[in-house]
């Protein structure tokens, strides 16, 4: 039985990810109602992914990464965030967020 590998070489209009087209950390938080607070690289907001009281939240206002110190959720960037708010798929909120196009 012989497997045949299918690769996008040759295919110019395949759908790519633009990482460069991704939100401005503090535009995207400032959008998603977070108000973080504090001094330094790292700040804290009220978790949206728990019922908070006190913000438990930690955001790298540089990078857009996320921690929940107490609800454990965590990522990297806006799309990592934006992914876990409602469940999406990495292709579905690249394209909410503007980040997923056609290859030039």
């Amino acid at each position: 039985m012989k497997l045949t590998i299918q690769t996008w070489e040759g295919n110019r209009n395949y759908f790519l990810f633009r990482r460069d087209q991704l939100a401005i950390p503090s535009e995207y938080h400032k959008g998603q109602d977070l108000k973080p607070a504090g001094k330094g690289e790292w700040k804290y907001a009220r978790c949206p992914f728990q019922d908070d009281t006190r913000p438990s939240l930690r955001i790298n206002v540089d990078t857009g990464g996320v921690r929940g110190m107490a609800c454990g959720a965590h990522g990297s960037d806006v799309l990592a965030f934006h992914r876990q708010l409602p469940g999406l798929s990495f292709v579905e909120a690249a394209k909410q967020l503007g980040a997923w196009g056609i290859r030039p």
